[in-house]
């Protein structure tokens, strides 16, 4: 509005600075535009629908869609949380429904002759927007605006292609009044007498969609449409024709009824609406609902793209759903958001709900006040306006898709569009929905199911071992081929599961395999059909010598297996369950160290690890000196998460075990040590909390040395606090090595 106009009196400088506040004046603006596109769409699409032997109706029908615009816009610019939404009939739908009306208008004259089809069409129409709105809404309250994330794009660009196709025969059936356009009509299309009532049209779409691409400016199409309007009447002037002729010669609307387009039938009209037909019919009203579903979470993720605004699905489902209910018990059109409309107005500056209003408004007034001047629209223009909307669909499919898919999905959008050119939208609905599975299933199986491969030599459990011990993994580790999963696992994933497993078990090079872990951490689910991959694999497994671990499985997958007998709870030494990859490594290397030469095996005695520190029974009696013997029974905590670290032990005999506390409810174990282990040393020397709890496993003794001790040790005897110093150092680095070596093992 420019700067503040300080000469106005105050009231008056406050009213302008609240209606420039509140986006008043742009709201206006874009909202007339936008009421002029969307009559104008609504007067073209109804002219597609009631065209032939049904144009007495056009009147009507334009009343259909105007109050579907009325009632769908006002509800979603109310509730939408895109506050420039602009809702109204849009070009998908209609072109199924034009079909439909068309089916119904000869089924009705063969079904009961002499009954006008036009109420059961009615009826038609308003059951469709009931049964749009009904699925919306289910959609929105359940939360299910996601799934247009699952939709190939193929499949979309198909069924966009379709009704573009679809539209440019139509604008050449409304531009010459008949009920439809197809290849047994070329003939009688090549003569001049009839071509020069379509070629304009055509013309005048192509001009439109080059412009439209050109230019930027929400004023452009209305202005277009307008000056179109204009030079048809300059020509019919200029050709000495007045307009009573050429209404006549059929280059217009025709007469339209006087006042009010709606209601379109009176409630006793309803007595003749065959329902029979209509049952016929159920097929192309599922068409409509998912066509519209569709368009109408892509509009809204297209509009949130261009306007970088975030549209919450779920509340444009549940309130076009309610818009369309409402629309259907009024015998209005299917509505939803408009792309081009809602974003249009946003970069106007119009980003309020009134913009929405103001539309649905403009189409109030045509609708209840009636028009008579909208009988002198031009034909062509009409039919050029639909014919743009379709060179507009074959444009962003058919030609701009060539550059930007694969030439596979590239061939799925054409053979959509030739189905439902050639058999209909409702064949090409369920060639779309197989191929949709098709898609998702060979683009699901390119993921891969096999996270991670790695060897046991490499990757191991949390249990510390002796130096034999370590020495034995070392060798044998091999023994151990480890795959960790992800995804969810179906036919197409699992086979290749069962081939990469079977080239392996049957490879004795690096060393033949003895166990065969499956980690399920990062799976989502398994199909039945998979499950036959995994019992092969058992059987694999069985005839091999081969033990299959498998860990971290989810209950439902664990179901699975156990139905068809891949794991067996009780007695099972084929296949194991485990509650997590850390419990089956240690399952697996517990059996590899037991089964080894006793012969190798050093004792595990504290003595002996400090006798080779400390360099003589002297030194390891002084140290021993400084620390506090201690026996624990089993289940006794030496310190627990989160206390002050005030100690260190040395274990001489038995187990220990180091849990992490998850929100304090769940429990991972980060690691198990045995004689010769050093622990809580961490804490001691960073002087932090204790980052885990710690449990005997069973009886043990430890040596405590407390940070006291430990300072006395330093200052009384340094060489023995270095050697300790050197013992810790080693360790230390030894965990980080057993830590790293897994990491590395990923990028072999």
């Amino acid at each position: 509005m420019g700067a503040e106009d300080t000469t106005a009196p105050e009231p008056v400088r406050g009213i302008l600075w609240r209606l420039r506040e509140a986006r008043v004046v742009p709201a206006l603006v874009a909202g007339v535009v936008s009421g002029t596109l969307v009559i104008s769409f609504d007067i073209s699409l109804a002219a597609l629908i009631f065209a032939g032997t049904l144009a007495s109706h056009v009147s009507m029908g334009i009343g259909i869609f105007l109050i579907g615009s009325i009632i769908v816009g006002t509800v979603v610019a109310l509730g939408s949380s895109f506050k420039a939404a602009i809702a109204a009939p849009q070009v998908d739908a209609s072109v199924i429904t034009a079909l439909m009306a068309l089916a119904i208008s000869t089924q009705v004259k063969e079904a009961a002759p002499g009954i006008d089809p036009f109420p059961t069409i009615v009826a038609s129409i308003g059951l469709t927007s009931l049964v749009t709105g009904a699925f919306f809404l289910l959609l929105g309250v359940r939360r299910l605006g996601v799934l247009v994330r699952f939709i190939p794009y193929p499949v979309v660009g198909g069924f966009l292609a379709g009704a573009g196709w679809l539209l440019l025969p139509g604008s050449v059936a409304v531009m010459l009044g008949i009920n439809d356009v197809g290849l047994h009509h070329l003939k009688e299309l090549i003569k001049p007498a009839v071509a020069v009532k379509y070629v304009p049209g055509l013309a005048m779409g192509v001009l439109l969609s080059i412009a439209m691409r050109r230019f930027r400016n929400f004023l452009l199409l209305p202005g277009l449409l307008l000056g179109s309007v204009a030079v048809f009447y300059v020509i019919v002037y200029a050709a000495g024709s007045t307009v009573k002729e050429v209404g006549e010669s059929g280059w217009l609307l025709g007469t339209l009824a006087e006042g009010s387009l709606w209601p379109p039938v009176a409630l006793s009209d309803l007595g003749i609406v065959q329902w029979s037909v209509l049952l016929r019919n159920s097929g192309d009203i599922a068409a409509v609902v998912a066509m519209a579903s569709i368009t109408l979470l892509l509009s809204a993720s297209s509009v949130e793209v261009a306007t970088e605004q975030e549209i919450d699905l779920d509340r444009e489902l549940r309130w076009t759903g309610i818009g369309n209910m409402l629309a259907g018990l009024a015998g209005g059109m299917v509505g939803y958001l408009s792309l081009a409309e809602s974003t249009m107005s946003f970069k106007a500056g119009a980003n309020t709900r009134l913009t929405g209003i103001v539309s649905a408004s403009c189409c109030a007034m045509v609708a209840f006040l009636g028009v008579s001047t909208l009988a002198y629209l031009p034909l062509p223009v009409l039919g050029g306006l639909l014919s743009y909307l379709g060179f507009e669909c074959m444009v962003d499919t058919v030609y701009e898709d060539w550059f930007r898919l694969r030439r596979v999905e590239y061939g799925v959008v054409i053979l959509i569009l030739l189905v439902i050119g050639f058999k209909g939208f409702l064949t090409g609905v369920l060639v779309g929905g197989i191929f949709s599975m098709f898609l998702f299933a060979a683009s699901y199986s390119r993921i891969e199911v096999i996270r991670n491969e790695i060897s046991g030599a490499y990757l191991r459990s949390n249990v510390g071992r002796n130096l034999g011990e370590e020495g034995i993994l070392e060798e044998r580790g091999k023994q151990i081929y480890i795959l960790q999963l992800q995804g969810y696992i179906f036919f197409g994933t699992a086979y290749r599961l069962l081939t990469r497993a079977q080239e392996r078990i049957q490879k004795a090079e690096p060393e033949p395999v003895r166990y065969m872990v499956l980690d399920f951490r990062h799976v989502n689910g398994i199909d039945s059909s998979a499950v036959a991959s995994f019992r092969r694999l058992r059987r694999l497994a069985e005839s091999n010598g081969v033990k299959l671990v498998l860990t971290e499985v989810p209950q439902d997958v664990r179901t699975h297996l156990a139905r068809s007998q891949v794991s067996r709870e009780n007695g099972d030494d084929v296949c194991r369950l485990l509650q997590d990859l850390d419990h089956g490594l240690e399952l697996c290397e517990n059996e590899i160290i037991s089964s080894s030469p006793p012969s190798i095996l050093p004792p595990r005695a504290l003595s002996r690890d400090l006798w080779e520190v400390f360099s003589g029974a002297g030194a390891v009696g002084r140290f021993l000196r400084y620390l506090e013997r201690v026996e624990a029974p089993a289940g006794y905590d030496l310190f627990r998460q989160g206390d002050a670290s005030k100690d260190l032990y040395i274990i001489e005999a038995g187990e220990l075990t180091a849990w992490y506390e998850i929100d304090g409810k769940k429990t991972k174990r980060l690691r198990t040590m045995g004689p010769g282990s050093v622990v809580g040393e961490s804490g001691l020397y960073m002087d932090a909390t204790r980052s885990a709890t710690v449990t005997t496993n069973g009886p043990a003794i430890l040596y405590r040395l407390s940070m006291d001790a430990l300072n006395r040790l330093t200052q009384e005897a340094p060489e023995l606090a270095a050697a300790f110093h050197q013992l810790v150092a080693r360790l230390l680095a030894q965990r980080i090595v057993n830590t790293t070596s897994p990491v590395k093992s990923l990028f072999n």
